[in-house]
């Protein structure tokens, strides 16, 4: 019969297993007793008894046996060692043995077996076969287990045993396999109808009993609240009739007090929305009207660009206006039907009913953006804004409001990561991204922990000696799954979860004790040079930082050189002057990183306290063939000669890349044409006089250079 309750199938396969081990000492205790029975006859017929075959079904007896007994105790510790499926699949393991010693049955015959002692044997066959049908097929695997092998054995036995009309007996055994397979098969079908009705049955008197307790715990209480009620009545009515038109506004001012709390606890104080719990409410109400009328519900998570900057620059009580005008503008959004609720923050929530078709949605996400970036005027101050929309769909992306609310959450940060003022429709990549996100931020706290970080260092050339003079330090991740990992694989990640501190300190304590290492041993290595985070000078006092890690690695001030990125500098310029100044001031070399990408003015260039420029290789890449490249490259060469700083290049990847900078002035370079970041033992190996070798004071060309 039909149920329409769906089942934990770890509860009907325990129902299998416990029906199946159950048997399991009476039905193999009868194996082996019809082992023996049969044995006996045939040594009794022919003075030879199989006892090889005897010892091996009464081993696959025993094991049968032990597994039966292992699998309740296992049971009684509730599956601690092997779950239910590998119990089942074990012992239809070992009923296949079983099954197969009994085919093996046909081998162990003695010669002289008489005709009635080959009957024998081959009605013992059949006969195991059809006393199977009476437990086995409980488990189908187990029951084909058994039975196939005998089959065979008894298509294949007349043929052994020259028994005169062996094609009789062959096709008598594949009926009779047929015959009891599909008994077999009818009767798994009544055990599991038999389990799904057990537990459908289990369920519903569970249910059916917590609705009694609920349903007497209910009536037990408003049954003393109506006693209450009435002996409050009772005596207020005796003590207090003289002033009875007092007590009626007394109980109509509270019943105003309780409508208001009620309102208060269930929508939003500053714009008079739905909250969060009123707003799970008419979720869940609109998706099992949406189920039981089979239609389709929107869920739109709208999130205002940048209200941060507002509320920092102009205060929260702009904010808070702000906030209630975008509010009254979203409820002229939507029909009387929808809701729209404010989730926190600067987040609002829309649910859409009686969505025919996805494509319906698109005028009113192009409204809901209209109207959202419309100006606002408060006070003094003309306001714009705009939403990022993340839209998920019922039932397609989620059954519960837990799942819409969530996939819409991710579909409006995949629109605000793709330019914010958008809108998306979630997809299952957006999950599965989210999820990795989640497992490789917990992976990399767990690297910083235990000491994962690599770092590996790219050699800096002299483009006048062709000689490497420093390095660059360059942080590397040995992931225990994905492998070397680059640092746009991760640095992102760390920015975003506050980890980017804690790896530059790393790094720049791993470089400091290398170049303390290559010093000792005597190595020409003038500096290494260390990116230091964008948040390090914002918040943070980067110089005793550094000073510590100097002192505790007994690396000197002229060693180190920091690299800063030009768009950090530019972010909040006076406090990142007043923290470069306190690292020049301890004696340390500053560069500026990918300079050329921030738009940094000459005269706030001219303030900084640094050493040295670092060309971006996005405009080294192509100064051989892009004519605005090579103008660009050359005048950065010229603005630092004039400010005398020092020029590095990155990127070069070709000979032809290191004659432009030589030929313009450019006095170091760095890229894959010398080559990639390795680990510090091969720039050891770039100095064969280290290694007792002849050394000629040019750098060696790693493999994968040009």
């Amino acid at each position: 019969m039909p149920h329409n309750m769906k089942h934990d199938p770890e509860q009907l396969n325990q129902l299998q297993a416990q029906h199946l081990f159950r048997s399991a000492f009476s039905a193999n205790l009868t194996v082996f007793a019809g082992a023996a029975l049969l044995s006996s006859y045939f040594y009794h017929d022919t003075g030879n008894m199989p006892l090889p075959w005897l010892l091996l079904m009464a081993a696959m007896v025993a094991i049968r046996i032990f597994m039966a007994q292992a699998f309740f105790s296992d049971q009684a510790k509730h599956f601690i060692h092997i779950d239910i499926k590998q119990w089942i699949n074990a012992y239809s393991l070992a009923t296949l043995a079983t099954g197969t010693a009994w085919a093996s049955l046909i081998l162990f015959v003695p010669e002289n077996t008489s005709a009635l002692g080959i009957s024998a044997a081959y009605i013992a066959l059949l006969a195991v076969m059809a006393a199977s049908i009476s437990t086995l097929p409980v488990v189908l695997n187990a029951y084909y287990g058994y039975i196939v092998p005998m089959f065979l054995a008894s298509v294949a036995f007349p043929f052994l045993a020259t028994i005169p009309g062996k094609y009789y007996f062959s096709i008598a055994s594949v009926l009779y396999f047929a015959f009891i397979t599909a008994t077999g098969r009818m009767i798994n079908r009544r055990y599991l109808e038999s389990f799904n009705l057990m537990l459908e049955n289990e369920a519903l008197i569970d249910k059916l009993q917590d609705e009694i307790i609920q349903k007497e715990l209910a009536q037990k209480k408003l049954m003393n609240n109506q006693a209450q009620l009435e002996q409050t009545v009772d005596l207020r009515t005796r003590e207090l009739s003289s002033i009875n038109e007092a007590l009626v506004n007394e109980i109509n001012e509270r019943r105003r007090i309780e409508s208001n709390l009620k309102h208060i606890a269930h929508h939003d104080s500053l714009t008079n929305l739905p909250n969060r719990l009123l707003l799970d409410a008419r979720l869940t109400h609109t998706l099992e009207r949406a189920k039981r009328n089979h239609r389709q519900v929107a869920v739109l998570f709208i999130d205002l660009d940048h209200f941060k900057t507002i509320n920092d620059s102009l205060g929260h009580d702009i904010g808070d206006k702000l906030l209630v005008s975008i509010s009254n503008r979203l409820r002229h959004c939507i029909r009387e039907d929808d809701t729209v609720a404010r989730l926190g923050g600067d987040e609002f929530i829309m649910i859409i009913e009686q969505v025919h078709d996805i494509t319906d949605l698109h005028p009113l996400l192009n409204k809901i953006m209209k109207v959202t970036e419309q100006t606002i005027t408060i006070g003094n101050h003309e306001l714009s804004t705009s939403a990022s929309i993340g839209v998920s769909i019922y039932p397609d992306d989620g059954a519960t409001p837990e799942q819409l609310l969530r996939n819409a959450d991710a579909a409006m940060y995949h629109a605000k990561e793709n330019g914010r003022h958008n809108y998306h429709f979630y997809t299952r990549e957006l999950t599965s991204n989210a999820y990795d996100r989640v497992v490789l931020e917990t992976d990399l706290k767990q690297a910083i922990a235990r000491k994962q970080l690599l770092v590996y260092y790219q050699p800096q050339i002299c483009l006048q000696t062709g000689k490497m003079v420093s390095v660059e330090a360059l942080v590397r991740w040995n992931h225990h799954q994905l492998g070397i990992m680059s640092p746009g694989q991760f640095l992102n990640i760390a920015e975003q979860c506050g980890l980017i501190n804690q790896i530059s300190e790393e790094v720049l304590t791993q470089a400091c004790e290398q170049i303390v290492r290559w010093k000792e041993k005597g190595l020409p290595i003038e500096t290494v040079a260390v990116n230091i985070a964008g948040s390090q000078i914002h918040n943070s006092d980067l110089a005793s930082t550094v000073s510590r890690i100097l002192s505790k690695t007994h690396c000197k001030t002229a060693w180190l050189e920091l690299e800063i990125t030009e768009d950090f500098l530019i972010k909040k310029k006076q406090q990142s002057v007043r923290e470069l100044q306190k690292l020049r001031a301890l004696g340390i070399s500053l560069a500026i990183d990918d300079f050329g990408t921030g738009y940094s003015s000459l005269s706030y260039l001219k303030q900084l306290p640094v050493n040295k420029l670092k060309i971006d290789q996005s405009f080294v890449r192509d100064i051989n063939s892009n004519m605005e490249d090579a103008t660009l490259v050359q005048a950065i060469i010229a603005m630092g000669k004039s400010l005398n700083l020092k020029l590095i290049a990155e990127g070069v990847e070709q000979k032809t890349h290191e004659a432009f900078l030589s030929e313009h002035g450019c006095e170091f370079a760095q890229g894959y044409y010398y080559s990639r970041p390795v680990p510090p033992e091969e720039i050891e190996a770039r100095f064969p006089e280290t290694a007792g070798k002849q050394h000629r004071g040019k750098l060696v060309q790693f493999p994968g250079g040009q």
